[in-house]
């Protein structure tokens, strides 16, 4: 015989659930969190109803609860009614404000009572029990709440919706009359259909059954119910506290919940079922629920919880590394060219989650290339995601650098190779009149960089280029951006404005030099740029020659000087810098 739920349905107006009822928002729900963009249109629409027909019902939907011991424990729609009891409490301060007498109102808010010293105590017919404002509608209801006094985002947010609530109410109903006309059908006529259940598994069922269709929440909210039931009651706060570390984690990063979990689950898991293996956000829920087999939060959901605990920490390392050591100043080149918000790269990293450290150092240089030839190319995203799926399966096997070495050669390179059949063209027609400026100095301040490097002997350790595209270092346009004069670079107008904003004429030079240079010819210049301590930019005119075997020496083999600045050399520098672009971002 099939087992039935426990469960009743009850139709409640506010007057009468906060009449007859106490409810908790248990430690282990998520704290408030609606926002001015999510109280505001609640607020127009109740009024809208209102100034229609103000006999008639507004229904809000559905909440849950459980009924523990006497309270009745909100399992789903929390945020609504800690909305509307913050209504109430904004409704009282009006009316008080117009010498009107509150006592329903109170009745509502709260109960008084007596402790074990016979002592009135006041027990509120809504109490937060998460950490994060434990107290604080309390706060709210005695008019003692300001913003320099909240102290955490849901105080904040709490606080937030007190003063918009106010702010909707006081500016509608400006007369007593109407405004007690607005409380009777805040009171009377909100109206939802309470779920109640007497048993906490099957509350959390049917959160996940109203919700399971991102209806009321997203996907990283119904994860957590899943998890939920897995464990027993008394587990509830520790694995609360635990999930906690990853929302605080992915918050301080600014970073979207769902962006880190879509990444993490094609990262870690088989989402060959998927299209391309690309699991998209409205698929991650139906997803999990039907992959337990590989993701164990049933049998082992505590070991699920730690370790995307560890993939978050992984995942904040690698969007915003600490040092510019083990491959880091890869990943802050990354950032650098393709962008603060670039992030499809940290899939792979989550992937490779089990490389020995070598191996995972030098992917992360692989990716620069990746990404860079991507970028330059303008690879669109899509095919990037789809190709990037393909890959996490086999990176998921790779331990050490043989491993991670025969995967760049017969998966890799192939693929860059094909994104590459047009680079040369590409990069020969490269300036600030089709790329980004921020890019142009990246390239040219990563080429500096490791032209510094060659010269010095001092090989490529780490390779953060900050001090190379930093406040102090400008970029330097050889033949000016304006000109009176086109014939002395051997150029008529047409030719001068293709080639002024080219990569090929364009260099890295120190803003202390480049405040005395004006617009001078090229030769009076050059006697500037041999100060600057970017070879790049001093060796325009004359190469260094010291010694044999130096690195100089070396370096000099890879590059060319000018003694006059014209088309040809313009062509000349713009093709030595391809050159130089491959030898940094082309994968052996």
């Amino acid at each position: 015989m099939m087992e039935e739920l426990s469960i009743d349905f009850t139709k409640q107006t506010l007057e009468s659930c906060f009449k007859q009822n106490n409810y908790i928002i248990p430690d282990y729900q998520r704290e408030y969190v609606w926002e001015e963009n999510n109280v505001n249109p609640l607020m127009e629409d109740l009024v809208d109803s209102f100034s229609h027909d103000s006999k008639k019902q507004y229904f809000v939907g559905t909440i849950v609860v459980y009924r523990g011991s006497g309270k009745y424990e909100v399992i789903d729609g929390q945020q609504r009614l800690s909305t509307f009891f913050i209504m109430l409490c904004a409704l009282r301060k009006l009316l008080q404000g117009k010498g009107e007498k509150t006592e329903l109102l109170d009745s509502l808010i709260y109960s008084t009572g007596v402790d074990d010293d016979g002592n009135d105590v006041n027990s509120y017919h809504l109490e937060l029990q998460y950490e994060d404002a434990s107290g604080y509608l309390e706060k709210i209801y005695n008019d003692i709440a300001t913003l320099e006094t909240a102290k955490t985002e849901s105080e904040k947010k709490l606080y937030s919706a007190y003063t918009t609530i106010l702010s909707s109410i006081s500016k509608e109903y400006d007369t007593t009359e109407t405004l007690k006309r607005f409380m009777a059908f805040v009171l009377k006529r909100i109206l939802f259909v309470q779920i109640e259940t007497k048993d906490m598994a099957d509350a959390l069922k049917i959160f996940e059954t109203i919700n399971q269709r991102g209806v009321g929440l997203n996907p990283m909210d119904l994860l957590k119910n899943l998890i939920f039931m897995q464990v027993p009651r008394e587990k509830f706060k520790e694995l609360n506290v635990k999930w906690k570390t990853i929302t605080d984690s992915l918050e301080k990063i600014d970073e979207q919940p769902l962006r880190f979990l879509r990444y993490y689950i094609m990262a870690r898991y088989d989402t060959s079922g998927c299209k391309d293996g690309i699991i998209r956000e409205d698929q991650i829920y139906d997803w999990l629920r039907d992959n337990e087999n590989q993701c164990k939060y049933g049998t082992a959901p505590f070991a699920f919880v730690d370790n995307m605990i560890e993939a978050v920490k992984d995942y904040a390392a690698y969007l915003k590394p600490a040092d510019d050591f083990n491959g880091n100043a890869h990943l802050k080149n990354i950032s650098l060219f393709a962008g603060g918000k670039y992030k499809l790269h940290i899939q792979l990293l989550l992937a490779a989650n089990q490389m020995d450290n070598e191996a995972k150092s030098e992917l992360k240089r692989v990716l620069e290339s990746v990404v860079y030839y991507a970028t330059i190319t303008r690879t669109k995203t899509n095919t990037l995601e789809r190709q990037f799926a393909l890959w996490c399966p086999k990176l998921r096997t790779i331990k050490d650098i043989d491993g991670l070495s025969t995967f760049v050669h017969n998966d890799i390179m192939p693929v860059l190779n094909n994104w590459k059949l047009a680079y040369k063209a590409i990069f020969m027609a490269l300036g600030m009149d089709n790329v980004q400026q921020y890019r142009i100095r990246f390239i040219l301040g990563r080429i500096s960089r490791y032209i510094d490097v060659i010269r010095q002997s001092a090989g490529d350790v780490a390779v953060g280029i900050s001090e190379y595209i930093g406040k102090g270092v400008e970029i330097e346009h050889i033949m000016p951006q304006t000109c009176s004069d086109y014939s002395q670079y051997g150029m008529d107008d047409v030719d001068f404005e293709v080639y002024r904003n080219r990569i090929g004429n364009l260099t890295l030079l120190e803003k202390s030099i480049n405040a005395s240079i004006q617009n001078d010819g090229y030769k009076n210049k050059c006697n500037d740029y041999a100060k600057s301590k970017l070879y790049l930019t001093s060796s325009l005119n004359k190469l260094e020659n010291v010694g044999q075997n130096t690195g100089i020496n070396k370096l000099n083999s890879k590059m060319k000087c000018w003694y006059d600045w014209n088309k040809v050399s313009i062509d000349q520098r713009q093709e030595m810098l391809y050159e130089l672009s491959e030898s940094i971002w082309r994968l052996e």
